[in-house]
């Protein structure tokens, strides 16, 4: 069984790879394009509503903020530990939530 997070996860930097416009009491709505393919993204165009609108809480809206280019997953699992210290799992959940924005295209990793 492969242990998650390992060590190479780890030292990726999480990078916002969409737009995010303000939510309700300070947290943040993702705008992701329902079709990511340049190829197809002509098609946007003819759709009446052409983004996915995610909205996120104040956890979420957190650690989306923390993902900004300068820090590793490690540091966003740290920061996000410390945020919640009564939550022992809080770094770990960091962890698969981005490993979450990554599949879902919400975030790159330089």
């Amino acid at each position: 069984m492969n242990p998650f997070p390992d060590e190479s996860f780890l030292a990726l930097v999480p990078v916002q790879a969409l737009a995010a416009e303000p939510g309700e009491g300070g947290t943040l709505i993702l705008l992701r394009p329902k079709v990511l393919s340049q190829r197809w993204a002509w098609l946007l165009k003819l759709m009446r509503k052409p983004v996915f609108r995610v909205k996120l809480d104040a956890r979420g809206t957190a650690l989306w903020q923390a993902c900004d280019g300068t820090r590793t997953v490690a540091q966003v699992m740290e920061a996000m530990a410390q945020a919640h210290p009564g939550e022992p799992d809080a770094g770990f959940r960091a962890a698969l939530f981005i490993r979450e924005l990554a599949r879902g295209g919400f975030v790159r990793f330089a």
